[in-house]
């Protein structure tokens, strides 16, 4: 078994960690985690669809450009449902939600196509998550808040999709180049991208311990 097959197959099953502390605390979730909690679990079917995908047709981006969009759809909800003061905010959110459907259908029907890595639609994406957490923590660090952030489940959240895409975002730019040009970097960075899945799998999962304690959320 090569290092590179390992690697991924350990990122893969990964996602099973926040699936099996999500569903432990199901009961205290509310509608952020659970939609979250979903969507972890869909993961799983997207995983098994692209190894298999993978090892038949030795092609799986049609499943990434279809997952890029659920996630980013899921990620908006959330932050969504977490401001429920703030209407411009929300507004920005819907508006934003918009323009990257827009994206990922041309991406995938005229600019990368379903067959290539959605190096338009993932990269917007990264940046709008991105831009979501950074408003999040600008929230969480200017109120005087009950608990310690580290307490909260959207910390957590916030903490990981931060590291995750705003250390895969250059990956997710120029994973087509790389992979058409700089087969070696493309390697490097797929081995990266696995070991940083695994990282943000593990604080999703811490995500759904804090619901223990029924800590109430920013």
């Amino acid at each position: 078994m090569s290092l590179r097959f390992a690697l991924i197959k350990i990122s893969q099953a990964s996602i099973l960690l926040p699936v099996i502390v999500g569903l432990q605390n199901y009961k205290k979730l509310n509608i952020q985690f659970k939609i979250l909690f979903f969507f972890f679990a869909s993961t799983i079917g997207f995983e098994i669809q692209a190894s298999i995908l993978k090892m038949v047709y030795h092609n799986n981006m049609p499943g990434l450009h279809l997952f890029t969009l659920l996630e980013f759809l899921v990620f908006s909800s959330v932050y969504y449902l977490n401001f429920p003061k703030n209407t411009l905010l929300k507004l920005l959110i819907v508006i934003n939600g918009i323009v990257f459907i827009v994206i990922a259908f041309t991406d995938a029907l005229l600019i990368n196509t379903i067959w290539n890595p959605n190096t338009l639609s993932r990269s917007y994406s990264s940046i709008s998550i991105i831009t979501y957490t950074l408003i999040y923590f600008y929230y969480l660090f200017s109120n005087d808040l009950e608990y310690y952030s580290w307490q909260y489940p959207m910390f957590w959240i916030s903490i990981s999709a931060l590291i995750y895409f705003g250390i895969n975002m250059f990956y997710f730019m120029l994973n087509r180049y790389l992979i058409s040009k700089a087969a070696n970097t493309a390697i490097l960075s797929l081995y990266t991208h696995a070991v940083i899945n695994c990282i943000s799998n593990l604080l999703y999962a811490q995500s759904f311990r804090c619901f223990r304690k029924q800590k109430a959320l920013l």
